[in-house]
């Protein structure tokens, strides 16, 4: 069998030289093969399963019985066929073998190409994230140093700045700058400036403070222009002792000018005692100048001491009603107090001196008696009765003169009850006013300027003062008043009751 299964792969191989050549086209395009070689592998395994069955089948042919020429030709013919078969069988399998033993070196080849490539490419991205770790930690410790410098420069910053603004605010009110008006430009430019102030603004800054130092321990006198107290500019000799004192002469009249005003300004009203000290040492006479040790505030406070006529301005117009009912209320006080502090009780033995009176002469000596005392109420009233009047007229002419006394004694008391109700609601009704002028300057011209306000906070409070002021000294008053007339009409209910019980008295001995 071996023998004629090599003569059949070669008469197959001579045979069909089309399906030779066609193995040879697929032999030598492994890239066909590589598209297809899923297909091949599926051939090839199927034809591999049926060479067994076509080999049985060959045999199970030549056992048949045939006659002689028949079984010969017939033999002839499917031994043909089957090497025909086999050849074709044969030559495919070596071509699937072929295909597969390229595509196998082939894959591996590329696979350890991509391991090799994937292999270099992690031991770059290892090296490459190295890297970048190492440069995120030097990112991390420049950004450390940087935030630690940008704290230490904000500190520097703040602290020139609030030293150049302590250093303005001290400047400002001194004596020095009012003769050197342009000594403070430099803390300007360090206050206006959004730039980190550098050697140039600190220098500056130390040397306006010791130019303060050194100048604050001297004294000098030139000639120069100055404003006076009424506004009007002057020409005289400016004075200036430290950083405390400025002042003027004009030859004639000395003024003291406030520290730091530039142009060097008088205040409005210069005190004697500081105007001959500033004339003295103008003439090289004087040893004692006038300092304001608080840079221009005391000054300031005097300035803002109001006059009466200040506050009487301030008040507004309701001002007036609430003087003018403090006034007549006071001029009521006043009479009231007179009158009343004029008249007096009965004496304590002014009972006895009843009774031995009515004992001793009857009513004439009681009569005497009680016009004896005219600035006793009391008195007053009992002499309303006489002797010939019942009990029950008796009784209604003392209680008439009783009432007589009372009311004027309690006349005015009313008026001045009702002077002091009405002055502080005067006062309210100021304020009332006053904040409707206040609001209303708002309305015009806005919170930008709190100067124009105080017109009407100035009226509210000042009307509001002055409606307390009155009210609670008159209310005192008429209290101290109303006391004084309680106790005078006790005097006279008690006087008048005695009188009631002698007459009684001696009228059931009488009649005993």
């Amino acid at each position: 069998m071996g023998t004629p299964g090599r003569r059949i792969s070669q008469g197959s191989d001579q045979g069909h030289p089309d399906r030779t050549k066609a193995a040879d086209r697929r032999a030598r395009h492994p890239a066909r093969r590589h598209h297809r070689r899923t297909d091949a592998r599926n051939d090839g395994g199927a034809m591999t399963g049926l060479r067994p069955v076509l080999v049985l089948f060959m045999l199970v042919l030549l056992s048949l019985p045939h006659p002689a020429g028949a079984a010969e030709s017939a033999s002839t013919g499917a031994a043909e066929r089957l090497n025909k078969l086999a050849e074709s069988m044969d030559e495919r399998t070596a071509a699937l073998e072929r295909m597969l033993s390229l595509d196998r070196a082939e894959l591996r080849a590329r696979v350890a190409a991509l391991r090799k490539t994937m292999a270099d490419e992690t031991a770059r991205l290892d090296k490459r994230t190295a890297e970048l770790a190492a440069l995120r930690k030097e990112r991390e410790a420049k950004e450390r140093q940087y935030d630690e410098a940008a704290a230490d420069m904000r500190s520097v910053e703040d602290a020139v700045r609030a030293n150049a603004a302590q250093a303005r605010t001290l400047l400002e009110d001194s004596a020095v700058t009012s003769l050197r008006p342009g000594r403070l430009a430099p803390l300007e430019r360090i206050a206006a400036s959004e730039a980190f102030p550098g050697l140039n603004e600190i220098s500056s800054l130390a040397a306006l403070l010791l130019e303060e130092i050194q100048r604050g321990g001297s004294a000098e006198t030139l000639s120069g222009d100055f404003l006076g107290p009424n506004g009007l500019s002057r020409h005289g000799t400016l004075l200036r002792g430290g950083s405390l004192f400025l002042g003027a002469t004009d030859g004639s009249d000395a003024f003291l000018l406030k520290p730091g005003s530039t142009p060097p300004t008088a205040v409005a009203s210069t005190p004697s005692g500081a105007e001959s000290a500033i004339a003295a040492w103008a003439e090289r006479d004087g040893s004692e100048l006038p300092l304001d040790p608080a840079h221009g505030a005391a000054l300031s406070l005097l300035q803002a001491r109001r006059t009466v006529d200040d506050w009487l301005q301030g008040g507004g117009m309701l001002l007036w009603p609430i003087l003018a009912a403090g006034l007549l209320a006071g001029l009521a006080i006043v009479y009231k107090s007179v009158r009343l502090l004029a008249l007096r009780p009965a004496p304590v033995d002014f009972t006895a001196s009843l009774r031995a009176a009515v004992d001793k002469g009857g009513w004439p000596d009681v009569e005497e008696l009680l016009r004896s005392m005219p600035r006793v109420p009391a008195a007053r009233v009992l002499l309303k009765t006489g002797p010939e009047a019942g009990t029950e007229l008796r009784d209604k002419q003392l209680q008439e003169g009783f009432l007589t006394e009372l009311r004027r004694m309690e006349s005015l008391l009313g008026f001045i009850a009702v002077m002091a109700a009405v002055a502080p609601l005067l006062g309210l009704l100021g304020t009332v006013t006053g904040m409707i002028d206040s609001f209303q300057a708002v309305t015009i011209f806005g919170t930008s300027n709190p100067r124009i306000m105080s017109g009407g906070i100035s009226e509210a409070l000042i009307t509001t003062q002055a409606g307390l002021g009155v009210a609670i000294p008159v209310m005192l008053l008429h209290h101290f008043l109303k006391q004084r007339v309680r106790t005078l009409a006790g005097d006279m209910e008690q006087q008048c009751a005695a009188l009631l019980a002698l007459l009684a008295g001696r009228k059931r001995k009488r009649h005993a």
